[in-house]
């Protein structure tokens, strides 16, 4: 099977199984809707290491995982896509910013 292909299906599954959509999934990774629907679904999409990488990061697997022909459907997501991605933020922030907005959110749940 042709690896673009691989990549293409195994990048669906996966979105699919942590409940995002192609515009999400864009989103998260800072590329075109255009471009994860291309990627899905034509073997004629090029895409670089660094893409590679960023859809990855989103999808919370790693590049080798994407690249496997297996059965990427049976994965179970840990915590939601929108957990994720909020923690993912969190791990880019220095300590002091995401201990203060960690605090805020707290606060906001609190009162919920």
């Amino acid at each position: 099977m042709d690896i673009n292909l691989i990549i293409g299906e195994n990048i669906r599954a996966r979105r699919r199984v942590l409940g995002l959509s192609q515009e999400k999934l864009a989103e998260y990774s800072h590329l075109s809707t255009n471009f994860i629907s291309r990627l899905e679904h034509t073997n004629h999409q090029n895409i670089s290491v660094q893409k590679l990488n960023q859809i990855a990061q989103t999808l919370d697997t790693d590049i080798s995982q994407l690249l496997k022909s297996t059965d990427i459907e049976n994965i179970t997501p840990e915590l939601p896509p929108n957990v994720n991605y909020l923690l993912k933020q969190f791990e880019n922030m220095n300590s002091v910013k995401a201990d203060k907005i960690a605090k805020s959110f707290s606060d906001i749940l609190n009162e919920i």
